[in-house]
């Protein structure tokens, strides 16, 4: 029957009984679609309502289907300066790729692109270490790269409701699908951003060139210790930063303030008796108390201390100025929430922030059937998929559930037993 016609089969039957309504102000949205092996064939579709997109899935079932974030008064139009845009969303991504994980160890493998080298290993590798030349990963993902993707998304709501005051009506995140989550910023207010704006917002969240100094955080030598913003001028980034010094003090963990503070665990548990002390001086006359005496101690603690803070509060966006510029085009186009991934056969499923923190995407985004299928030649780390258990396998022949088979045959992982 060959591969893609299998997987298209699977996903028509999702489609055939299953609404997708999730595309605000659909009739002025840009549309593309992408079909088996290739993310993005066409673009520049349009659908004037729902029904119309619904008929299209069901007719014409592409592999993966995206929209704009931006709008526009004609979206099917060429070239883009014709469609006439009248505003753009904020999109913001998370995949477990672009963050450092342990689990990568057990679960991602590379082999060196030189046939010379040809040398290979576990992990996220992108150089071999025996010839210098790229690599090229297989990359999967498990509960614990997804969770980490997860806990970006719930601190880019932090920054967004708590710095900029947006609502959670103003917002929406949906699983991707594959390796993260997006989540879409649709308020009025930020429709005519332009792009360098868009890339100021990246920055604050991720703390890109924050000066502590300018915020209020310096040494004064006559006082001997750090001074602050007293409780009632804190607001953005400073209130974050004194907020993470109460959560290290309240955490009672000395090791973890010793590693903070660059100083031994015994003056670390010694200072966590001073706890209130600190709190009460930072609050009420922005003071960071000397923590151990003597002014070279105190600018090394808190010299320490502030910039670990900052690391600890801020986003991990993306991992190169490629990446932060691609991030903010408003001509881009992203995954249609609650359609299927072509990718995994997975559900990029909508999800009520007040939820995302129980939310398990690879259990509540499997859609497909549990109809078994015969697979060959199947090759994969451990996975797990609607709560069970897969793999390892090593080049074998195995009957699965039709998420699963889809899971693996639509990354090539194993063939289709005619």
């Amino acid at each position: 029957m060959g591969v893609e016609v299998t997987l298209r089969r699977l996903l028509k039957g999702f489609y055939d009984s299953t609404e997708i309504n999730s595309v605000p102000e659909i009739g002025s949205r840009e549309f593309g679609i992408g079909e088996f092996g290739k993310k993005i064939s066409a673009r520049h579709l349009a659908f004037k309502n729902a029904t119309e997109l619904n008929d299209f899935l069901r007719e014409k079932t592409p592999f993966y289907i995206s929209y704009s974030c931006a709008r526009y008064e004609l979206p099917a139009a060429r070239p883009m300066d014709a469609k006439k845009m009248s505003g753009s969303d904020l999109i913001y991504e998370f995949d477990a790729d672009d963050l450092k994980t342990d689990c990568k160890s057990r679960h991602d493998s590379w082999k060196c692109i030189n046939p010379a080298c040809g040398k290979e290993g576990r992990g996220n590798q992108k150089k071999c270490d025996n010839c210098g030349s790229g690599t090229k990963v297989d990359e999967w993902v498990c509960s614990e790269c997804l969770g980490e993707t997860k806990k970006q998304t719930q601190k880019l709501h932090s920054f967004l409701q708590g710095d900029f005051g947006f609502s959670e009506k103003d917002m929406a995140v949906n699983f991707s699908g594959s390796k993260g989550f997006h989540t879409h910023v649709r308020a009025k207010s930020i429709q005519k951003l332009s792009k360098s704006a868009r890339i100021e917002l990246l920055d604050y969240f991720s703390a890109k060139n924050l000066d502590l100094s300018a915020l209020g955080f310096a040494f004064n030598p006559e006082k001997k210790c750090y001074v602050c913003p007293n409780k009632n001028e804190a607001k953005g980034w400073v209130t974050r930063l004194q907020d993470q010094i109460k959560s290290v003090f309240d955490s009672g963990n000395p090791d973890k303030l010793a590693i903070m503070g660059n100083i031994t665990t015994k003056k670390a548990t010694s200072l966590l008796k001073e706890k209130r002390r600190i709190f009460d001086a930072m609050d009420s006359k922005g003071l960071l108390l000397d923590p151990t005496k003597g002014a070279d101690v105190t600018k090394k603690f808190w010299g320490s201390f502030l910039p670990k803070a900052i690391d600890e509060a801020k986003i991990e966006m993306y991992v190169n100025d490629i990446d932060r510029q691609t991030s903010v085009d408003i001509n881009k186009i992203i995954r249609v929430p609650n359609t299927i991934h072509g990718s995994t056969g997975l559900l990029a499923k909508t999800v009520e922030f007040s939820a995302l923190g129980g939310f398990d995407p690879l259990k509540e985004s499997v859609v497909l059937p549990e109809t078994e299928m015969k697979l060959l030649n199947a090759t994969s780390p451990e996975f797990f998929l609607a709560g069970k258990k897969f793999g390892p396998f090593n080049n074998g022949d195995v009957s699965l559930p039709s998420y699963a088979a889809f899971f693996l045959l639509a990354r090539g992982a194993a063939k289709e037993a005619l």
